[in-house]
This record gives structure tokens, C-alpha cells and sequence, in this order.
């Protein structure tokens, strides 16, 4: 594949490089042609747009006026909860857990799992979301919808370690991991215990041995509220950062969903360890917790990257939206204009790529992943053009994303899906929402609180 002439805006120092042609062979960005790098390759192409010999590329992309940059990675997502968007609003976290969602996911089945992920792909990649991490339940489902959508995703079934099920589901999610690691070259999985106030601490050992044993990579998560740290602080006298640690969960490339209440040791442990913080901040505002989270981990020089969480909670998919709430809920719960700077914040839209292992991924540079995405520059949104970065952030539209590339593949083209039926999505979903959403006098499949 060839993008000719495209722009490329680099998130983490915030340049631009124009006049750019990239080449793609196997997945992967095999040259950026500039007039500098190649005169003659760079000539050849731009003195002949629509002339390249066919049989030199399968597919001849005109990136002229638009912006590409690296896909963007979703590190926090309850995928299949897109089902059960718009169905506990305005009420606290308490009612929303014991009085809604915990209820209605009782009624979940393994089919509602392939069509609300594929409605959460087809949302993310509209998006330009190349890379998502799903902590959720029936993650073969998942894992079909993430094939079909033609999406990078890292998967992790989720665990309570307690109730009726609980060795059931155990082994489920142990079986999954076994079966599906190797599987498919864009698809990674994850252990996934639910959390430090759910688990049960024998149970959290054993993950993090079996953890051990198979190289997995670990996915929970942990003090997203208040009441959590006092809890843990009551009954282990540790947070619930320092209690995970020393039972070993906290680690090297532990992706820790919200973190949002940790203290200032707890960000230097997450910084010692190696972890990475999936940061949600709709979800915080929407709940109406405000917390100074984020300028903190950022002087703490943590790893952070930005997380759609679940969007029963969330609403949506979209990282730039989150990027942008992040940047605001910064300045605000600080009191301070210039916390969430521009600079801090670009380079989180990508930097859950560091999960993957790989070394090269999450960068339009040569030799890296193929997860790209271009971006229209002639939108009212991206204009003028005083600074581009603020207008990523600030007034880019999802409806700006032209073209989304995933592993050397085109999964969207000006603005449209390349493989998932999307009207299909929509009868499904709609057909599953009212079982999903109905619930009888019974008790909530856990108990969220105190």
C-alpha cells in the first residue's frame, strides 16, 4: 500500500512533517519517502499521481490534505456494554451498579457479547480507535466481533473469584487464555480480575501466579472511588494500589483501570512498577467525582493513556473526546489553567501501544506497526491552522476522520466501514436491548459499596 503525499503530526513532540509518501508492506510502515530522505522515489511519486504501475502496490491512498497520525489505543473498555447504553443515567454509582447494571447483566448471553463489541468496533474505528483493551465477560465472543471488525485488541475475561459461578468462570477465562493467545497476530488476551474490593485475596495470589507462569499481562480495576481506599485502608491498613502490589498484580505493563484516588505513594508505586493507568474521565465527571488525578501522575511521570471505560457509563467511544475531558478536568480540578497541558496530553492518545510489547508500535515511523490514521485538514474544525495539536484536541469532530488503517489494512474509508455491516449491528442490538435491560426483585450479580 501507498498513502501519497499525506502530512504527518507526530503526538509526542508535536511536529509536522508535510509532503510525506508511506510505504506499507506486511503490516508495517516499510518507508516514509520525503524529498529529503529519497529525491528520486519522493519525484517519481509526487510527478506522477494516479500513474503509479498497479502492480507496484495493491492500493494507492491520496493522502493529499489530510493529516495522518498514529492509531489510538482505548486501554480501558467494557466493549459489549455498548448494549446498555442510555440505561442508568443520573444516578450515583451505587444505584447505577446494584439497582441497573449488575442486574440487567445477569441476563447477558454469549451472543449479546459479538454484537455489542461489534457495535463498540465499528464505534472505535469510526473513531479512529486501532487498539482497544476489553475487560469483559464471553471473551470468544469478543474475540470473533475484534476478528470480523478487523480491530487490534487485547482481551480479558473477567473475574470475580467469588459466588455461585465462581470456578466456572475461573476456568473459563483460564481455558480462553490458553486457546486464544497465539491465535491471531492483532489479538492479545489478558488476566482480568475485577478488583481489589471483589476478589478475594486468595484468589488475587492465584492470578498473579498463573499470571506468572504464562507471561500474561493483568487488567483490574482499582480505587476508582473513594469509599475503595477507605475500605482497603480499614481492612488491610494498605491502599488499594499498596495492597495489589505486594500480592504481585501490580507489575510491569498491569493495566490498572481508573487508579483515579491514588495517593502519592500509590503513584510512585505505579511508577516503580512499571504499570499503566487507563484513565476515564468522563465516566469520573459523570459520576461527579472531581479529583486532581491526572496533573499529579503526570509530575509523577507515570504511564497513562486514555480509556472509554464501559459506555453504560461513558456514552461513547471516542479518545479524542476523552483526551479533551481529561485535558479540561485537569484544569479544573486543579483550579489551574495550565495543568492538562497540550503537550502532556497528546502523546496519551497512543501510549497504550507501549502494552503491546512489540517495540515498534503506536508511531507513524519506519519500521512500526501500520495503525494509522488520516485525518481531513480542509474541516471547519482543523481551521485555521494556528496550531494543529489544539485543534486535535479541542475542535476535531470523529466526523473528521477520513481513512483508518489497521495492520497495513484499511478498515475505514472516507468515513465509511469497510467490514462490518452496520445495519446488520443496529437490528441486532436493538433486537437484544429490552431482554438486556430487563430486571426482576433479585440480587444484583455482585454487590457494589461498602
Amino acid at each position: 500500500m501507498l498513502i501519497t503525499n499525506t502530512s504527518v503530526f507526530d503526538f509526542e513532540d508535536l511536529t509536522l512533517k508535510e509532503n510525506v509518501h508511506i510505504v506499507i508492506e506486511g503490516g508495517k510502515i516499510a518507508r516514509l519517502i520525503t524529498e529529503d530522505t529519497d529525491p528520486a522515489a519522493f519525484k517519481e511519486i509526487t510527478d506522477r499521481p494516479g500513474r503509479l504501475p498497479a502492480e507496484g502496490y495493491k492500493e494507492i491512498i491520496n493522502g493529499r490534505d489530510k493529516l495522518t497520525v498514529p492509531g489510538l489505543a482505548n486501554c480501558h473498555s467494557h466493549t459489549a456494554m455498548s448494549l446498555l447504553r442510555g440505561s442508568a443515567e443520573d444516578i450515583n454509582s451505587f444505584d447505577w451498579f446494584n439497582k441497573h447494571i449488575w442486574l440487567y447483566e445477569k441476563n447477558l448471553k454469549p451472543e449479546d457479547v459479538y454484537w455489542g463489541t461489534l457495535l463498540g468496533a465499528a464505534e472505535m474505528l469510526l473513531g479512529g480507535v486501532t487498539f482497544v483493551c476489553d475487560h469483559y465477560f464471553y471473551m470468544d465472543q469478543a474475540f470473533k466481533a475484534y476478528t470480523d471488525a478487523g480491530i487490534r485488541a487485547d482481551l480479558g475475561w473477567t473475574v470475580f473469584g467469588q459466588g455461585d459461578n465462581r470456578e466456572k468462570e475461573y476456568m473459563s477465562a483460564l481455558d480462553f487464555t490458553e486457546k486464544y493467545r497465539d491465535k491471531s497476530e492483532t489479538i492479545t488476551v489478558s488476566l482480568a480480575p475485577h478488583s481489589p474490593y471483589i476478589c478475594p485475596e486468595d484468589f488475587l495470589k492465584d492470578i498473579a501466579l498463573h499470571a506468572d507462569r504464562e507471561n500474561l499481562k493483568l487488567h483490574i480495576h482499582v480505587s476508582e472511588e473513594q469509599w475503595q481506599v477507605d475500605k482497603s485502608l480499614k481492612e488491610t491498613g494498605k491502599t488499594p494500589v499498596e495492597y495489589l502490589s505486594d500480592l504481585g498484580i501490580i507489575r510491569k505493563d498491569s493495566i490498572l483501570a481508573h487508579a483515579y484516588y491514588s495517593t502519592d505513594k500509590d503513584l510512585k508505586i505505579i511508577r516503580e512498577k512499571n504499570a499503566l493507568v487507563a484513565h476515564a474521565p468522563k465516566t469520573y465527571m459523570k459520576f461527579g467525582f472531581l479529583k486532581d488525578f491526572l496533573p499529579r501522575a503526570v509530575n509523577a511521570g507515570i504511564r497513562v493513556s486514555f480509556a472509554s471505560d464501559g459506555p453504560a457509563s461513558n456514552s461513547n467511544f471516542s479518545i479524542f473526546e476523552a483526551a479533551r475531558d481529561a485535558a479540561l478536568l485537569s484544569k479544573l480540578a486543579s483550579g489551574n489553567a495550565e495543568a492538562g497541558r497540550i503537550r502532556d496530553i497528546m502523546p496519551m492518545l497512543s501510549s497504550g501501544y507501549s502494552l503491546l510489547n512489540k517495540g515498534k508500535t503506536g508511531k507513524v515511523k519506519e519500521g512500526y506497526t501500520a495503525d494509522l490514521v488520516l485525518i481531513d485538514r480542509n474541516s471547519t474544525g482543523m481551521n485555521p491552522e494556528i496550531n494543529i495539536a489544539a485543534n486535535l484536541l479541542y475542535s476535531l469532530s470523529d466526523r473528521d476522520i477520513d481513512t483508518v488503517i489497521v495492520n497495513g489494512l484499511p478498515v475505514v474509508k472516507k468515513g465509511e466501514l469497510i467490514n462490518i455491516d452496520i445495519q446488520e449491528v443496529r437490528k441486532n442490538v436493538n433486537r437484544i436491548k429490552n431482554r438486556m435491560t430487563a430486571a426482576d426483585e433479585s440480587e444484583p450479580m455482585q454487590v457494589f459499596g461498602t
